[in-house]
C-alpha cells in the first residue's frame, strides 16, 4: 500500500505524532507533481484537466504494451474465462467513454446547440442499414448546404427492438427539408419514419438536474448530454462497432499547458489552477460541470461561452 504497510499503520503513526504525508485510496500521498492543460474552443467554451504526474506515467506505461494485451478478446497464458470476461469488460466501458469524449468535443467544435432525432417505423436494428440511412440523408443535406452534424444511435428505451438517431447540430434548421430528406431515403427501403425537434427532452434533463441557462451559455451541457446516448446501447451495439458519426472538416482545439505544479504540490492547489484557468479566460462558473476523481487525483471542468 505505502512504507508504513496499512491504513491502521498511518493511523498510528499519527496518534505518535508522526508528521506524514496524506494519503488517497490507493496508497499513494496527495503530494505530488500536478499538470494543467486546456482546451478552448471557438465560442469560448473549455475544458480544462489537472492531474498528477504518476497519473501520466501510468498512461504512457499502459501505451506501450502491445495491442493484443490491451483487449484481446481470447484468453491468455494463465488467464481463465472469467479474466477474459472482466478485461473485455473493461475493454468495452474505456471503449465507450472515448466516444463519449469524442462526442461531446465534436459538439463544442460545432457550436452545437440544437437537438433533432430520427426515427423510423421499421423495427430496424441492423447497424449497417442505420449507417446507409444516415449516409444517404447526409449526401443529400450536403446537396443543399454544408451540413455540420454529430449523430449517435440510440436503442429505444421502451420499443427494445425499434431505434433512432440523435443528432446536434448548430443554428436554426429547415424542418420542411429535414423531413422531406429523410423520409424520401426511408421511401427507398419501403418504409417512413419520422423527425422532431428534441430540444424540449434536454430542457427537461436540467430540470431534474436543476441546473439553469440558456441558449449559446448552455452548449457545454448539450454536449454532455447527447454524448450520454452513445452507452445507452452498448450491450446491442457490441464491440468494436461505430456508435457515432460527425461529420468531416471538424478541428477540434489544441490541447494547451497551463500549469505545471512542482514535487511537493498538493490537489488543492491543482483544481486552484484549473479554476485560474478557466477565470483567466473570462468564463464564468454557472452551470460548469465538475468530476473528481480522489483515488487517481483528476480534476476535471467543463464551462459555457464567454460570450
Amino acid at each position: 500500500m505505502n512504507e508504513y504497510g496499512s491504513r491502521q499503520a498511518i493511523n498510528a503513526a499519527r496518534v505518535r505524532g508522526e508528521v506524514i504525508p496524506d494519503f488517497d485510496d490507493a496508497g499513494f500521498p496527495f503530494s505530488d507533481e500536478y499538470i494543467v492543460r486546456t482546451k478552448r474552443f471557438s465560442d469560448g467554451q473549455q475544458e480544462v484537466v489537472a492531474f498528477s504526474t504518476r497519473v501520466l506515467r501510468h498512461f504512457n506505461e499502459i501505451r506501450l504494451r502491445p495491442r493484443g494485451a490491451r483487449g484481446e478478446r481470447v484468453a491468455q497464458e494463465g488467464e481463465s474465462d472469467a479474466d477474459v470476461s472482466v478485461r473485455s469488460d473493461k475493454s468495452l466501458r474505456t471503449s465507450i467513454e472515448r466516444s463519449k469524449r469524442m462526442i461531446r468535443q465534436r459538439c463544442k467544435a460545432i457550436g452545437a446547440d440544437r437537438m433533432l432525432t430520427f426515427s423510423t417505423r421499421a423495427n430496424e436494428t441492423r447497424l449497417e442499414v442505420w449507417a446507409k440511412w444516415w449516409d444517404a440523408f447526409r449526401r443529400r443535406m450536403n446537396k443543399l448546404k454544408d451540413f455540420h452534424y454529430v449523430a449517435v444511435l440510440e436503442r429505444h428505451t421502451k420499443n427494445r427492438d425499434g431505434w433512432h438517431i440523435h443528432v446536434a447540430v448548430s443554428g436554426r434548421q429547415d424542418w420542411k427539408i429535414l423531413r422531406s430528406i429523410w423520409l424520401s431515403v426511408l421511401r427507398d427501403s419501403n418504409t417512413d419514419g419520422a423527425t422532431y425537434d428534441s430540444i424540449k427532452d434536454f430542457e427537461k434533463y436540467l430540470v431534474r438536474r436543476q441546473l439553469s441557462g440558456k441558449g449559446r451559455a448552455m452548449r457545454h451541457l448539450i454536449a454532455t448530454y447527447i454524448a450520454k446516448y452513445v452507452g445507452k446501447s452498448s450491450d446491442a451495439v457490441g464491440f468494436n462497432k461505430k456508435r457515432y458519426w460527425t461529420s468531416k472538416g471538424i478541428v477540434l482545439p489544441e490541447v494547451v499547458p497551463y500549469a505545471h505544479l512542482g514535487v511537493g504540490s498538493v490537489r488543492g492547489e491543482a483544481i486552484q489552477a484549473a479554476y485560474d484557468c478557466v477565470g483567466a479566460n473570462g468564463a464564468h462558473f454557472d452551470s460548469a460541470q465538475l468530476f473528481w476523481n480522489r483515488g487517481i487525483g483528476v480534476f476535471w471542468m467543463a464551462t459555457g461561452n464567454t460570450g
